[in-house]
């Protein structure tokens, strides 16, 4: 399987993966106020959310960097048909923000941005996220666009493998990225726990 890492600018990173985990963190700086950090956090802040407009779950228009209002905000690029990683990853981000204190919940978004827009309509990510958590915001968009806005986060989405059955996989890096208030990414997290995960949320509000 192939892998690439290169930077796209201060603190991003460029993921590519065949929808696995990563096994080596991003090459990223990290100061004394990262210590306590599960994920890897990125010292002053990195790329912020893209500027670009996608279409919600229901139908509406979405803009990336604006229409967030929590304090939080974490970001996975994936798909629905994804064969294994994806639905682990996604459920771990729900299982987090589900054990954050009750005051809190309410202060961060998950949003997952479809690396499939082909086949993941805003009709077949509403009815996916109803199995996985509702309170994900799931994007659509142009394929180009959505590639674009990735890169400037530092992930990679390119055409998969070809499967027997005529479908295909996507390649996309499979980090989770932490936002904070100021939309900077503030945090990039690999193959974390549920419980981990929940105690960076809690920082990632703060922050």
């Amino acid at each position: 399987m192939m892998r690439r890492r290169t930077l796209l600018g201060a603190g991003a990173v460029a993921l590519l993966a065949a929808c696995t985990p990563d096994s080596d963190e991003p090459a990223a700086q990290i100061d004394a106020a990262g210590a306590d950090w599960h994920g890897t956090y990125l010292e002053g802040g990195a790329n912020p959310l893209p500027e670009v407009v996608l279409t919600d779950q229901d139908g509406n228009e979405y803009n990336l960097a604006k229409d967030p209002s929590t304090k939080a905000v974490v970001l996975f690029f994936g798909y629905t048909n994804c064969p294994d990683v994806c639905p682990g990853i996604m459920a771990d981000m729900a299982t987090a923000k589900r054990r954050l204190p009750e005051d809190l919940v309410d202060d961060v978004t998950l949003i997952v941005v479809t690396t499939d827009p082909a086949r993941d309509t805003p009709e077949v990510l509403k009815e996916y996220l109803r199995r996985v958590d509702e309170s994900f915001i799931g994007l659509s968009g142009d394929l180009d666009e959505i590639k674009a806005a990735a890169l400037t986060v530092g992930i990679n989405i390119e055409d998969g493998k070809k499967l027997p059955s005529g479908g295909y996989e996507v390649d996309h890096g499979t980090y989770i990225l932490g936002f904070g208030e100021d939309r900077k990414m503030k945090v990039v997290w690999n193959e974390i726990p549920p419980g981990e995960l929940r105690e960076d949320y809690e920082r990632l509000i703060a922050s």
